[in-house]
């Protein structure tokens, strides 16, 4: 969330002058579990409402999971940013098998939907986001689809010639969240012809004891790179030294580390999980979550055929493009108006 933080701010002084974004990090360090985040919960309301005397046209909650902060809020309209529902989709059965949904956290995403069904504007970072929201809380009071960009950060990188594609070297980037089906990349990549696909580049946090244990049981350890909490510089490198990324996401809200990789010309073979169509558009193959065979089909024929890597790559970027920062700016402004007029008409 803070990257989004980061781009919109970015975006808004680039693209948008007339707007002027101020952050208000109510917990610059989410907590890690537990307790501890049970109380960090709590506490955001307090912290947002000594902000209440603050001179703003609109109040923005960046992250939907945290749209029970609306209350706390006061005197201008509220926009609200949904990336995703994942917890109250898992707590509807929507995932089988995934781990089970706390009381605190379904309390918690009652008052989100709450929240982002009676605010001046919700903004969705997909249509499968918006009719999520709207299947599962109803329909919102306003409510405009609004792609996230590529992050600058990375961006500016895209234009500038790098080192040359290393055969065989297959890219996934994720954390641990069982919706990303880490392991899976690593069946996937089990399966694959080794004289195809040499190396597993794994970019995301610490791996798991499974996931460990899984590469030693398959003879993988020595074919797979666990790169950590890397830099955006590091991530450039490899989105630019891979052959393809493979991103079999269970689901996702948007799915950034689709669109950045077909910003640098990497194919993408990725899941239809959530999103994945939308991000991915017609630039990458999308195929179910659990079909091993198709994500190794896929792969294969890419890492067999130049040609087609080439035109991918040529796909990729220029759909990429659409989800420029420019674009993001002006309609991010155009939703700060849309919510302020309808504020004042409304307290008139």
């Amino acid at each position: 969330m803070r990257a989004y933080a980061d781009v919109l701010i970015q975006a808004l002084a680039r693209h948008a002058p007339d707007v002027e974004a101020q952050l208000f990090e109510l917990a610059p360090v989410a907590a890690s579990g537990g307790l501890d985040q049970r109380m960090e919960m709590l506490s955001l309301p307090l912290k947002a409402w000594r902000h209440r005397n603050a001179s703003v046209d609109v109040w923005h909650v960046l992250d939907g999971s945290r749209a029970y902060l609306a209350s706390a809020l006061q005197g201008a309209p509220l926009v609200i940013t949904a990336h995703d529902i994942i917890p109250r989709l898992q707590q509807r059965g929507r995932f089988p098998g995934t781990p089970t949904v706390s009381a605190a956290a379904r309390w918690l995403w009652r008052r989100n939907g709450v929240a982002m069904r009676s605010a001046q504007m919700l903004v969705c970072v997909s249509e499968c986001t918006r009719r999520d929201v709207s299947s599962e809380y109803g329909d919102p009071h306003s409510s405009k689809v609004v792609p996230s960009p590529v992050r600058p950060s990375l961006a500016a990188f895209s234009e500038v010639d790098g080192s040359p594609r290393e055969q065989g070297v297959i890219l996934h980037v994720g954390n641990n969240g069982f919706y990303k089906k880490r392991e899976q990349a690593l069946r996937i990549f089990a399966r694959l012809d080794r004289a195809l696909a040499r190396t597993l580049v794994m970019i995301g946090p610490k791996p798991t004891a499974s996931m460990r244990a899984f590469a030693e049981q398959a003879g993988l350890a020595a074919s797979i790179l666990w790169i950590e909490d890397v830099a955006d510089t590091v991530m450039v490198d490899w989105y630019r030294r891979a052959s393809v990324l493979v991103f079999p996401s269970l689901y996702e809200g948007f799915g950034w580390p689709v669109l950045e990789a077909m910003t640098f010309g990497l194919p993408v073979v990725c899941s239809d999980g959530g999103s994945l169509p939308e991000v991915a558009g017609s630039a990458a193959p999308c195929v179910p979550a659990d079909d091993i065979d198709g994500f190794v089909h896929e792969i294969e024929v890419l890492l067999r055929d130049p040609e087609l890597v080439r035109r991918r790559a040529e796909q990729g970027r220029d759909w990429a493009a659409q989800f420029s920062l420019e674009r993001f700016a002006r309609d991010m402004a155009d939703t700060y108006r849309s919510a302020r007029n309808d504020f004042g008409k409304v307290k008139r």
